[in-house]
C-alpha cells in the first residue's frame, strides 16, 4: 500500500483504501491482503480445522473475499478433494437465524445440473456456517477475461448458453443466484461451464438476519437495477447479471464503472449501457440483441425465462421454455421438477425442434414474448441462411474453454408457415433490432424484437420500432404472398 492506494489482486488496477470492489474488473477486494485479514483467515481456518477434525483435512486456502473464505480439503471418508466455503464468522448465531441459513442452503444443495457445482453438505457448528462442495480444479471465466484477449464468438455463445441453462434449472426450483459474475463461472477439465456459489448469497443474507431491503447482496458491477435498489429480486436479476458478463466477454470491458459502489449502482439503475455492437465488429446481431434485452432496466422488458435467453444467444441450440411449453397443445419435452433444464442431461445437447407453429397472434396478451423457442428455422432466416448441418452427438458436446468451433445447427424438420399458407395467402415479416425494440405493424403492437415470421396480408405495411431513449424508426414495406420480408435495424440514441 502506498499513499492509501492498493492494487486489485486480479487486474492490478489502483484501488483507493477501504474500497470494497475493483472499479475495473469488479473483483471483491473487501477481504484485503493485509495483516488483519490474514490473521482473520488464520483464525477461521483453525476453528474450521477443529470442527471438521476426523472428517476432512484442510490442505490450503483457495481464496477469500466478502462472502467468506474457501479452503481445499480432503474428504477422509470418501477419499476425494472438496472445497469448503466458510461464511463470515461474525454473523448472528441465534437458533432462528441458523435455521434460516440451513433452509436456504439446503434448498440450493438440492440443485442437480451438469453445469452447477454440487453442494455435498451444509453445516452450522462450532460457531461457523459452511458448505462442503465439489472441488473444480479448472480456471474461472474471470481468469480468462483477465488476459484481455477477445473470446471467439462460438465460445461466448456456448458459455452464456450453458450458464443460462444452469440458472434456468435453479429458477424453476425457486433458487435465485444473486451474485452471477465471471469469478463464479468455472470451467472443469473438459472446458464445461460450472456455476458456483448458488444460494450462498441468500444463505448469507439469512445468516446475517437482514431482510432483502436491509442489505444488498451481490457485486455492484454485475448487479441488476432492482437489486441495487434493495428491492426483492427474481430470476430476471440473474439474467441481467449474465447479460453484463456477456457484454464483458464481447467488449472486454464492463458497461458501467466508477470510483465508488454508489456511482456504479446509480449507473445500473439510471443509465443506458453502450451498445456492444459499437465496441466490436463481426458479432452476430442476434447475440448483441439478446445482450441488450437482458440489460433492460425493467425486469418485465427482459426475457421471461433463462431458457428464452439461452435460445436467443445461441439460436442453433434452442431450449424449451417451461412457461411456453405449458400452454402448447403438443408441448415439446420440457424441464420438470425431477429433470435438469437440458432434457438429455448433456451440457450442450439441443432440444428437438417443435413439430408445428401457428402464425404469431396480434393479441396483446403476447406482447413482450419472443418467439425464440419455436424452432431453428426462424432464427436461421435472420442469419440469411437455410443450409443445415448435422446436430452434434452426445459424445462430442464437451468443448475446451478456448475452442473456436462454429455452433452446429440442427436439421430443419418443420415448415412453420405451412398451416398458415393452407388457410389463406399471406406474407411474413421477420424483424430484428439492436438494441431490442417494441414493434408496431400498421399501428398494432406486435411485440418485441426479434419478431420471427409475423403473418400479414399481402400488400404494404408500416413498421414502427420504439425503444425509450432511442430514435423511433418507421418504414413502409411491400410484402408479397408466401414470401418473408426480413428487416434489421440499428436504433440510434436520441
Amino acid at each position: 500500500m502506498t499513499n492509501g492506494v492498493l492494487e486489485c489482486f486480479r487486474c492490478h488496477t489502483p484501488i483507493p483504501e477501504n474500497s470494497k470492489f475493483c472499479s475495473s474488473c469488479g473483483a471483491d477486494v473487501s477481504g484485503g491482503d493485509g495483516a488483519t485479514s490474514t490473521s482473520s483467515v488464520a483464525i477461521v481456518q483453525e476453528r474450521l480445522r477443529r470442527v471438521i477434525e476426523g472428517k476432512y483435512r484442510i490442505e490450503r486456502l483457495l481464496g477469500k473475499g466478502g462472502m467468506g473464505a474457501v479452503f481445499l480439503a480432503h474428504d477422509l471418508t470418501l477419499e476425494r478433494e472438496v472445497a469448503i466455503k466458510v461464511l463470515p464468522p461474525d454473523v448472528a448465531q441465534d437458533d432462528q437465524v441458523v435455521r434460516r441459513f440451513q433452509q436456504e442452503a439446503k434448498t440450493a444443495a438440492k440443485l442437480d445440473h451438469p453445469n452447477i457445482i454440487p453442494i455435498y453438505r451444509v453445516e452450522s457448528e462450532g460457531g461457523l456456517n459452511y458448505f462442503v462442495m465439489k472441488y473444480v480444479s479448472g480456471t474461472s471465466l474471470e481468469d480468462l477475461l483477465e488476459k484481455k484477449e477477445p473470446l471467439p464468438v462460438p465460445e461466448i455463445q456456448r458459455i452464456l448458453w450453458e450458464a443460462a441453462c444452469a440458472l434456468g434449472h435453479a429458477h424453476q426450483r425457486g433458487v435465485v443466484h444473486r451474485d452471477v459474475k465471471p469469478a463464479n463461472i468455472m470451467f472443469d477439465h473438459d472446458g464445461r461451464v460450472m456455476l458456483t456459489d448458488f444460494g450462498i448469497s441468500k444463505a448469507l443474507q439469512a445468516a446475517t438476519g437482514f431482510t432483502a431491503t436491509g442489505m444488498i447482496i451481490g457485486t455492484p458491477h454485475y448487479m441488476a437495477p432492482e437489486q441495487g435498489k434493495g428491492a426483492p429480486v427474481d430470476g430476471r436479476a440473474d439474467q441481467y447479471s449474465l447479460g453484463v458478463v456477456g457484454y464483458r466477454m464481447i467488449t472486454a470491458e464492463l458497461p458501467f464503472s466508477g470510483d465508488s459502489v454508489h456511482t456504479i449502482i446509480y449507473k445500473h439503475i439510471y443509465e443506458e449501457p453502450p451498445l456492444a455492437s459499437t465496441k466490436r465488429a463481426g458479432i452476430p446481431g442476434a447475440l448483441t440483441v439478446a445482450i441488450s434485452r437482458a440489460l433492460a432496466k425493467e425486469p418485465d422488458q427482459r426475457f421471461p425465462t433463462m431458457e428464452d435467453f439461452a435460445t436467443a444467444v445461441w439460436p442453433e441450440q434452442p431450449v424449451a421454455s417451461p412457461a411456453r411449453s405449458r400452454g402448447a397443445a403438443r408441448p415439446r419435452a420440457r424441464a420438470t421438477a425431477d429433470a435438469p433444464t437440458e432434457i438429455t442431461g448433456a451440457p450442450t445437447t439441443p432440444l428437438p425442434a417443435a413439430k408445428s407453429r401457428k402464425p404469431r397472434s396480434r393479441a396483446p396478451a403476447l406482447i413482450g414474448l419472443v418467439v425464440v423457442a419455436a424452432g431453428v428455422g426462424g432464427y436461421l432466416a435472420l442469419r440469411g441462411s437455410r443450409e443445415q448441418l448435422p446436430a452434434p452427438s452426445a459424445d462430442t458436446v464437451r468443448v475446451p474453454a478456448q475452442a473456436s468451433r462454429e455452433p452446429q445447427r440442427r436439421p430443419e424438420r418443420v415448415k412453420p408457415r405451412q398451416a398458415a399458407r393452407a388457410a389463406e395467402a399471406q406474407g411474413f415479416l421477420t424483424i430484428a433490432a439492436d438494441p431490442f425494440g417494441e414493434v408496431f405493424i400498421d399501428g398494432v403492437d406486435a411485440g418485441q424484437t426479434p419478431l420471427v415470421e409475423y403473418a400479414v396480408k399481402p400488400g404494404r405495411h408500416t413498421i414502427r420500432i420504439e425503444h425509450a431513449g432511442f430514435k423511433t424508426i418507421t418504414e413502409t414495406v411491400l410484402v408479397d404472398a408466401s414470401n418473408t420480408v426480413r428487416k434489421r435495424y440499428t436504433l440510434l440514441p436520441e
